[in-house]
């Protein structure tokens, strides 16, 4: 019998890059077609996984090639947990974010996308969790604080995270500092309003258990939409 050759990690990429892209098609032309998104962003994740397990057991491969292979799968990882949320499938979102999370972190990829959705996602789900979360929300802060004094500084979503977390984290000075750096690394009225309904969702979670919390929110909120105005 003829042996059938594995495919490359090259080829692995390539077909989940298609995959990713249908699925973004699918909610493009039907936004309530979170079972064939889901299905499409499911087998390009397990690609991807594929392929990253063939660069880690490749001796030729280089460093560089291993970690751009991890962050396309952590990113995918929170793609698939953004469908999840959309979908209204907390528990779901929560574990894909966690996955993506557990890649940003063992591959000391420059990123918190996941790591801060994760966040976010277990605590609209439940609010009770914050002081659970204290140590997982402590070193969320000193991890972003230390990519935007490297090579993170021109991004804005990462001041933007960096503002969130340390509210969360009770933070309030150190929060409108990076807020103003999230303003002057030229972020656009879009980019506010991608801001802005995270934390209206939190402000309103918040409300009834934690009103100190909700009320920072807000006038972070206020602080945020007017400078959304001049942006």
């Amino acid at each position: 019998m003829t042996e059938v050759p594995q495919e490359t990690a090259e080829v692995l990429l390539e077909k989940a890059k298609r995959l990713t892209r249908q699925a973004q098609r699918k909610l493009l032309l039907d936004p309530e077609d979170y079972p064939g998104a889901i299905k499409d962003q499911r087998e390009a994740v397990r690609l991807v996984h594929g392929a990253l397990g063939d660069l880690e057991a490749d001796a030729s491969a280089s460093a560089d090639e291993r970690k751009e292979c991890a962050h396309r799968l952590a990113d995918y990882w929170g793609r698939l947990g953004g469908i999840y949320r959309r979908a209204d499938m907390v528990p779901e979102g929560i574990e894909a974010y966690g996955h993506g999370k557990e890649i940003e972190g063992r591959y000391q990829l420059d990123d918190s996308y996941n790591r801060i959705n994760w966040i976010v996602l277990t605590l609209l789900q439940d609010p009770r969790k914050l002081g659970a979360l204290e140590k997982e929300i402590d070193e969320a802060i000193d991890l972003i604080q230390a990519q935007v004094q490297g090579p993170r500084r021109d991004q804005w979503w990462a001041w933007a995270d960096l503002g969130l977390v340390c509210q969360l984290g009770g933070r309030p000075r150190e929060s409108g500092v990076a807020y103003e750096h999230f303003r002057q690394a030229g972020a656009r009225p879009a980019d506010y309003k991608s801001v802005l309904p995270v934390l209206e969702q939190l402000q309103a979670t918040f409300e009834p258990s934690d009103l100190d919390l909700a009320t920072r929110l807000g006038e972070t909120i206020r602080t945020l939409e007017a400078e959304e105005g001049g942006a």
